[in-house]
């Protein structure tokens, strides 16, 4: 081809046909103009068809971590809220210790040790630069500032936990509840699907209640009662912004439903 547009030229130059030469030439640029945007588009059609379908994936993978997110995060809510009520009852208990058996505060007092935490799938998005790929503007952005959101729950998470271990878990040794709590938290079905799947079996044997547990001497320990109220406290605020991200994720999961194209 480029041998015939030759021979053409050619034959115009030695013919001296000027004005058809450089109305031929200008013909040929046009048709090299044409030839490299053709060229150019059909690139950006499969560059445009290849992030679609890598767009489609990566929604699929978010659509299953969310959903997993989701899960976790109302098994936390229901963990905190188990806290929240036994705690209240501890509460109830020192403001009316005559009739409280010992067996219902140590029932209580187990339930507190629980340090329920919102360990949601992560995943490279933003730094892979992968999250420029979502062309839904709504979407990319609560998926950008998804981190930040599951911030804020893990610092409060982190107060409760600190609590845990410097002050719950010495007060209750000193209570001689430990090996009890530590017994029915293993014992508690629901606390096993939170930490894993399949069967289980109790590492504890079922204890002996001690003829030294002594209910009034605990409900009149001050530290008990700042323990309850802040046991009360932080896991109903980590509740109020569990919430918040249990919002976010629906928000997330209608949005991803309306891209996915099955």
């Amino acid at each position: 081809m480029l041998k015939f547009f030759r021979h053409i030229r050619k034959d115009h130059m030695e013919k001296n046909k000027t004005t058809k030469y450089i109305k031929y030439a200008i013909g040929e640029i046009i048709l090299v103009v044409i030839g490299i945007l053709i060229a150019l588009q059909i690139n950006n059609w499969n560059e445009s068809r290849k992030d679609t379908i890598k767009e489609q994936q990566i929604l699929s993978q978010l659509k299953e971590e969310y959903a997993a997110n989701l899960l976790q995060l109302e098994q936390k809510i229901a963990h905190r809220k188990k806290i929240i009520t036994a705690a209240t009852r501890v509460l109830q208990f020192i403001d009316e210790p005559i009739t409280i058996k010992g067996d219902n505060l140590s029932s209580q007092l187990n339930v507190m040790i629980g340090n329920p935490t919102f360990k949601p799938i992560e995943n490279n998005l933003v730094n892979s630069g992968d999250i420029l790929l979502i062309k839904n503007k709504k979407l990319n952005q609560l998926l950008t500032t998804w981190p930040s959101n599951v911030m804020h729950i893990k610092e409060i998470e982190n107060i409760w936990n600190k609590g845990m271990w410097e002050s719950v878990i010495p007060l209750f040794n000193s209570f001689g509840l430990l090996r009890e709590s530590f017994y029915k938290w293993w014992n508690d079905e629901q606390n096993i699907k939170w930490v894993m799947e399949g069967t289980f079996i109790n590492p504890f044997q079922k204890p002996k209640l001690s003829n030294a547990f002594n209910t009034i001497e605990i409900l009149e320990n001050k530290e008990l009662e700042g323990i309850a109220s802040m046991a009360v406290s932080v896991n109903y605020a980590a509740n109020l912004q569990s919430q918040v991200l249990h919002n976010r994720i629906l928000e997330i999961l209608e949005l991803l439903n309306q891209e996915i194209k099955e």
